[in-house]
């Protein structure tokens, strides 16, 4: 009676420590390719699995932190046929329920957009219906492992991936006109006026031209910078890239002579943004919206 006893026991503190030392909820996640202008990106966009109630396929969403919005393209939606109706009071919002990775959501309004997306027949790799915006993210902590192409998005912090958390360098992370800002500081410049874009994957920093010529030294008109051609309605214009004088640090992680663009017409509104593939090469990143607060760590 006394050993079943004991047994009981040590099995129930085995249960207490296992359900204490979760592990951490990964679901992977991919890049699409893409170009700007004459200049091709295999890691253009990144794409996130999602499960739809009523409906066994996978299917895939661009994850894009500069989007305020989440949203269903609606010409390969529709032909989903999902049972949702509109919301009465937001005629361009439905109800989702499913999956993003391993965390569910249930009647999520979500915004149509209308005529837009391409049709589920012409789609090759991966059905793509629609944008993660950053209003999912709200009350919850995306974790984002660039290296090893993985993501998890939970409600709470615990376990493994609390551990995971705590070794990471935090700045307070500001949502204010449909942005997430943070506070950098890029060569001599500091400024909380750069924002997180996980939907601009293939160019690190953007800015303005005046902030890049403080930030490179140079004019823009030099043969050794970055030239890439991308259409601006009905025009061709160069985005202009060059390596940064110095450092980009946020917290106490500093990121070694990033490469810094900018283009003259003038649609970045405010410093800049900061895109993937800063990040992508080596760290893991934290967008805590629980807290409020923005994360960055080197992978072993």
């Amino acid at each position: 009676m006394i050993s079943l006893t004991i047994r009981s026991l040590i099995t129930l503190m085995a249960l207490a420590s296992a359900g204490y030392s979760q592990g951490i909820p990964w679901s992977s996640f991919e890049w699409s390719g893409g170009s700007i202008g004459d200049k091709a990106f295999d890691r253009a966009a990144l794409m996130v699995p999602v499960r739809l109630e009523h409906k066994p396929d996978v299917f895939w969403m661009q994850l894009d932190t500069g989007c305020n919005v989440t949203m269903v393209y609606q010409i390969p939606f529709d032909q989903l046929k999902y049972p949702a109706q509109r919301i009465k009071s937001r005629d361009d919002f439905i109800p989702l329920s499913g999956t993003i990775g391993n965390c569910p959501f249930s009647s999520f309004p979500v915004f149509v957009r209308e005529d837009f997306g391409d049709s589920i027949g012409a789609m090759k790799e991966r059905i793509l219906i629609g944008t993660v915006g950053q209003d999912m993210l709200v009350g919850k902590v995306l974790v984002l492992d660039y290296p090893n192409r993985r993501f998890c998005l939970v409600d709470s912090l615990d376990g493994e991936l609390e551990a995971l958390v705590s070794r990471a360098s935090f700045v307070d992370l500001q949502r204010r006109n449909d942005k997430l800002f943070v506070p950098v500081r890029i060569g001599d410049i500091y400024s909380e006026n750069f924002f997180l874009d996980t939907g601009a994957s293939m160019l690190p920093i953007t800015t303005t031209k005046e902030i890049w010529r403080r930030l490179t030294g140079r004019q823009g008109t030099e043969k050794s910078n970055i030239r890439i051609k991308v259409p601006s309605w009905g025009k061709e214009v160069a985005i202009v890239g060059a390596p940064v004088k110095g450092t980009l640090t946020i917290g106490t992680l500093q990121v070694w002579n990033p490469i810094a663009y900018f283009e003259s017409t003038g649609i970045v509104e405010t410093d800049g943004l900061l895109g993937n593939a800063l990040f992508y090469d080596e760290y893991t990143i934290i967008i805590d919206l629980m807290q409020n607060r923005f994360g960055i760590l080197r992978n072993q």
